[in-house]
């Protein structure tokens, strides 16, 4: 079987449309925006739904799980380059059996934590939320957890946390590093995020800054041997490409580089460039 190689500048494996609800746009509307924007590798990533119905607020209904895939499965006929199916994850431990079962079936899982809350019935977003110093060590044992599972060919946005803390300090430090050193320990990319790039800037004590990507953060993981990967976290169709020059730029400057992918038929793994 053929096996084909990608670079980051050619893919885009963070992608959202209308089924997350927070979205815009047809599984077939980014297809054609993808074609039209020159990527050769398109994956979508739609935020994966629960049995409990936890997150319900930001993921589609259960029912629509079998739509959303027979969807990009129709699309996959029609289009000129390799369309995946894929989740993004947010993690809890109760939830690993049932997300392997979804990975077995889809091409891919990318993990997340959007939300801190332990509590069934409550949400405590990251993005709703002025975060504290105990939001940040709970955020980075999630994402550590999520990154040790092994269910993940990448984590997403893990710096996401300083959407709502703004101070670089020994906690934000402690949340990055504890992070990268587990995503190097298990061998899973972390993503820069162009999505944190188009969102309001924010106010900090040393200035304005994005929301996410933050320099801080990649400064530290340019002195570990991590494999970075980057992608649009498109929420609409003309997005699905945007701000990625803007990443590589800001990789550039923080003296990262990227990995690639190879892809043999469905089967996508992470490759050193």
């Amino acid at each position: 079987m053929n096996t084909q190689h990608y670079i980051q500048q050619e893919t885009n494996l963070h992608t959202h449309s209308y089924f997350c609800g927070h979205g815009t746009g047809t599984i077939a509307e980014y297809v054609a925006e993808a074609q039209k924007q020159g990527l050769k590798l398109l994956g979508f990533s739609e935020h994966c739904p629960v049995e409990d119905n936890r997150w319900n607020r930001s993921r589609m209904a259960l029912e629509q799980m079998s739509i959303y895939e027979d969807d990009i499965a129709n699309a996959r006929e029609e289009a000129s380059l390799p369309i995946l199916t894929g989740y993004e994850c947010d993690y809890l431990p109760q939830y690993r059996s049932y997300y392997q079962e979804i990975g077995a079936r889809v091409d891919y899982l990318i993990c997340a934590i959007h939300d801190l809350s332990l509590e069934l019935e409550r949400e405590y977003s990251l993005f709703w939320n002025t975060l504290t110093k105990d939001d940040l060590h709970r955020y980075a044992d999630l994402y550590c957890q999520a990154l040790s599972s092994g269910l993940f060919l990448f984590g997403a946005h893990p710096d996401v946390f300083a959407y709502n803390y703004h101070t670089w300090d020994k906690e934000a430090e402690a949340c990055s590093r504890a992070i990268i050193e587990c995503a190097v320990a298990m061998d899973v990319p972390l993503e820069i995020n162009a999505n944190g790039m188009r969102k309001r800037k924010v106010d900090t004590p040393l200035g304005q800054r994005y929301s996410y990507p933050i320099s801080e953060f990649w400064q530290i993981a340019k002195t570990y041997p991590l494999k970075v990967v980057t992608n649009s976290d498109a929420h609409a169709p003309f997005e699905v490409n945007v701000g990625r020059k803007e990443c590589f730029s800001f990789a550039s400057d923080a003296g990262l580089s990227f990995v690639s992918y190879e892809l043999e038929g469905r089967n996508l793994k992470v490759v050193s460039s």
